[in-house]
């Protein structure tokens, strides 16, 4: 039964932490303004199995959480051969029209993750103690 309640209990916190992640997510798409359609918003899906959850996205939603895609190489830069001062040809890296990251998927993931831990830790014991001691006031306690 000990056992049970655990699980039960890592399984409720896995998937409060997956709806949270999902909700805050759809809240950061709107606030950068990430997609022309709501493609990405629709595309977010979670499955929390026995021990472990699972979030799903449309993979172009990592490129934009990093800065980077098409003709945007990670870190903007691009290499552009130049004629140096001593009028010697070399390669120098200029900057480009960049893409800034809109930190929709990692900053969200692993700022939440805090909490879960935490819920993981601590939360337990404090339900153990509610169910104990609603138990008790219940009268169903047997000894």
């Amino acid at each position: 039964m000990n056992g049970d309640l655990k699980m039960t209990f890592i399984r409720k916190c896995l998937a409060d932490y997956m709806s949270s992640v999902k909700e805050t997510m759809r809240v950061t798409f709107r606030k950068y303004k990430v997609g022309v359609t709501d493609e990405g918003v629709q595309s977010l899906a979670s499955e929390t199995l026995e021990n472990s959850a699972i979030l799903r996205f449309k993979e172009y939603l990592r490129f934009v959480d990093m800065g980077v895609g098409k003709s945007h190489p990670l870190g903007g830069l691009t290499s552009m051969k130049v004629a140096l001062r001593a009028h010697n040809d070399g390669f120098a890296l200029v900057k480009d029209r960049t893409r800034r990251p809109k930190k929709i998927y990692s900053k969200v993931a692993w700022g939440k993750l805090t909490w879960l831990e935490n819920k993981l830790m601590h939360g337990y014991t404090e339900e153990t103690k509610a169910m104990l001691k609603k138990t008790i006031e219940d009268g169903s306690f047997v000894t």
